[in-house]
Order: C-alpha cells, then sequence, then structure tokens
C-alpha cells in the first residue's frame, strides 16, 4: 500500500489523514515540530492595548494568545478579530470571542490580502506569531498606513527524538509521499532526507504557495493541498 508521512502536530492531522486515505494512502505521523510558549512580558500587553485589531494566522498563535491572556488585562471585546481559517476561529469561539473577519483562503497572504480590501482605513494590528513566521504580507500592511505589533508568542524547534525517528522511518519505511504545512517543516524535513543517503524524493504534497515556492526554490516538484487552518 502507499504510504504517505504527515508531518504536523498529531492533533492538526484529522482532515489530512482522512483526506489522504481516501486517496488511497496509508498514513505516518511524525510531527516535525514542537511548539512551546514563550514568557511575556510588559510589552505584549502594551502592543495589545494599542491594537485595534488582532490577526491569527494559526490555530496554535490563538491558543498560546488565550493562555496569555489571564496575566493581561485588556478587554478582548473591545477589540476587533481578524482568522485565518476554521479551526482558528473555533479556538475564539471557545473562548467566547466574536470573529470581524475571516480569510475566503486560508492562507497568511489571503487573509491579509482580502481583509485590506474591506478595511482600507490605517489602522493598528497585533499579530503575535512564532519565532519561525515570515514576514509575507506585512510590508503591504505598513505601506497602506497600518501599524503592526508583532511579538513572538511562542517557539517552533524540531526536537532531536523525532528527527532520530524522521531518519529511521525514512531508511526503515517505504515512503511514497509526504505533506508539509510550512517552509520549516520542508527545510526539516530534507535535512533529514539527505542525511539518509536516499535519492528518490518521495511525492511531495503541501499547504500553500508559501510553502510551495519554498520547495521549488531547492529543485524539488511539489502538489498544493489547501486544508483548512
Amino acid at each position: 500500500m502507499k504510504k504517505i508521512l504527515l508531518t504536523r502536530l498529531l492533533e492538526d492531522n484529522q482532515e489530512d489523514r482522512l483526506f489522504f486515505q481516501k486517496q488511497g494512502f496509508a498514513t505516518l505521523e511524525i510531527p516535525l515540530l514542537t511548539l512551546t510558549m514563550q514568557k511575556s512580558d510588559g510589552t505584549f500587553e502594551e502592543m495589545l492595548k494599542k491594537s485595534e485589531w488582532v490577526f491569527f494566522t494559526s490555530q496554535h498563535a490563538a491558543k498560546f494568545f488565550f493562555q496569555q491572556q489571564p496575566a493581561v488585562n485588556v478587554d478582548l471585546q473591545a477589540k476587533k478579530f481578524a482568522v485565518i481559517g476554521a479551526k482558528t476561529a473555533q479556538v475564539l469561539l471557545d473562548n467566547h470571542v466574536k470573529i470581524d473577519f475571516q480569510a475566503p483562503v486560508s492562507t497568511k497572504q489571503k487573509l491579509f490580502e482580502a481583509w485590506s480590501v474591506c478595511f482600507t482605513r490605517p489602522t493598528t494590528i497585533f499579530y503575535p506569531k512564532s519565532n519561525l513566521a515570515d514576514n509575507v504580507g506585512e510590508a503591504e500592511l505598513k505601506e497602506q498606513g497600518h501599524d503592526l505589533f508583532t511579538p513572538i508568542l511562542y517557539n517552533n524547534f524540531f526536537s532531536d527524538e523525532n528527527r532520530q525517528r524522521l531518519k529511521t522511518c525514512l531508511v526503515t519505511e517505504k515512503i511514497t509521499a509526504v505533506y508539509l504545512a510550512s517552509p520549516s517543516l520542508w527545510q526539516r524535513f530534507l535535512s533529514v532526507f539527505s542525511e539518509t543517503g536516499l535519492t528518490n524524493m518521495p511525492k511531495l504534497y503541501c499547504l500553500g504557495q508559501t510553502t510551495q515556492q519554498a520547495i521549488i526554490k531547492d529543485g524539488y516538484e511539489v502538489v498544493i493541498k489547501n486544508t483548512h487552518s
């Protein structure tokens, strides 16, 4: 049977698991990331207070935000919230926070672009993210007159344990395909794949154009599969 490796956190794989199983794949799962919340200082609260809007480009950012919230004296009902997709929206709903804008397509670029069309008046945006997040779309928002606050909310790293698990899996299993949801997951996968001495790259599936571009830049073909985030 064809085997596909899913590389996101286990709790993020449900839809992808079902999708690829319907395509005839057996799914293997090794998270190529570990997330830990970064301890907040006073600037987090200060930036949030100054902002009219809060942007979340992943469900993890939203979850860590609400973990920080009890220590932050800010009225969230006075803020407006924009989210990347249904999973992120659900985190807000679970925390009794109203969603003011949801991206029509679940990518960060589409969130920024679509929001900019609907809201043209210059405003202030609190956009918490991970230590590995790129700055795609931020310059365009600033050019439109918006002020951005972009604190690091959580850290994303590749554990030694899962690096070894991946290496063993690649050597011992006949992996037909791999699904990658970010440029960092691709770089981590490629670094371990290169260490194995294997020459036949599995078929690559990815989430979104940013990841696609990163893979193509390294000389590999990839198929985009869009899901909700």
